[in-house]
């Protein structure tokens, strides 16, 4: 027989040969939200990959694209953890959610490519969603590199990056005459659990960190003793940027740490320092439009969204969706 006929039947045997099989779980599995079931692996298939980022957790500021992405039902969606609810339920196709706690971060991300190279080898569309942009410390473009050494060229979405979405939402511009002329952005985590290097002190300057609240306390103090910030330098967190529970605590780096702590902010919360984080406070004191700030308080930026408002935002969007594409087939 020709050996290109050989192949061809060859690689139609294993086209067909696919199965789903039950998830053997281990204590060092990452816990799965939506199914237990994970298709065999098999060889490369036609399918397509985008990588797209699903901005800071409010649906409202989806892009369009990713609008009409998420809503696809033929689509499989493989997301982070820590995605808002109300993004994940606009997913109409399958949806599969990587535990990515620390500790298992690598594990997680190994399953990740597991499921992406599983499901396209069978021919899906696959949208890796990831939260806020995936090239600003989402590992887009480890991704990427990993994908195209296996043949596969992903396209890729930008979202609105929680590190210029997040201080924007709870009252903080990253710049202001006079007071910030520069935006570093920085990561809690380096590679293996690692700190990254600290940038030093500049009274101009305003550092952004993301993916750092579980080691606020160390990182408070890193910039205290080894990159000369002055303790009573301003710091804001806002925590779940964009959602319903949206919250926003004002300190400073002798404190933060401590009120962090007394308020149990958790992920995912973005840190801001410098003083731009004071920088609109006295026009904030008092309430208004819903939001008030106070140093030290807890505030919920949130309480003028209520559900109703965003799934009339979003039923808004897509119906301004389709119509848009309606109107470019009639152009055709």
């Amino acid at each position: 027989m020709h050996l290109s006929c050989l192949l061809l039947l060859l690689l139609s045997h294993y086209a067909h040969s696919f199965t789903f099989v039950p998830l053997k779980r281990s204590p060092t599995t990452p816990t799965r939200l939506f199914s237990d079931y994970v298709p065999a692996p098999s060889p490369t298939g036609p399918g397509t990959l985008t990588l797209l980022g699903a901005g800071p957790g409010d649906p409202t500021l989806l892009t369009l694209k990713a609008l009409q992405l998420l809503t696809d039902p033929a689509t499989l969606v493989v997301s982070d953890r820590l995605v808002s609810r109300p993004i994940l339920d606009l997913v109409k196709g399958n949806l599969l959610i990587a535990n990515k706690n620390p500790g298992c971060a690598d594990l997680a991300q190994n399953e990740i490519y597991n499921w992406c190279m599983a499901s396209l080898s069978l021919g899906k569309n696959v949208v890796r969603l990831k939260i806020g942009d995936p090239f600003i410390f989402g590992r887009g473009g480890e991704e990427v590199l990993y994908f195209r050494e296996r043949g596969i060229e992903p396209v890729v979405v930008p979202g609105i990056s929680a590190s210029l979405a997040a201080p924007l939402l709870g009252g903080i511009p990253l710049t202001h005459r006079g007071v910030s002329n520069q935006i570093v952005i920085c990561t809690g985590y380096g590679r293996e659990g690692t700190s990254p290097d600290l940038i030093k002190y500049h009274p101009e300057q305003t550092v952004v960190f993301l993916m750092a609240i579980g080691r606020l306390r160390s990182l408070s103090e890193r910039l205290i003793k080894m990159a000369g910030y002055p303790r009573e330098t301003e710091v804001g967190i806002v925590e779940k940027a964009g959602c319903e529970d949206q919250r926003t605590l004002r300190g400073n780096l002798n404190n933060i740490a401590d009120l962090a702590e007394a308020h149990e902010i958790i992920p995912p919360s973005t840190i801001v320092v410098g003083g731009v984080c004071a920088v609109l406070e006295s026009g904030m004191l008092e309430k208004k439009d819903g939001l008030k700030l106070l140093d030290g308080e807890i505030v919920d930026l949130a309480e003028s969204k209520s559900k109703e408002i965003l799934s009339g935002e979003v039923d808004r969007l897509r119906k301004e969706l389709e119509e848009k594409e309606s109107a470019l087939r009639g152009m055709q």
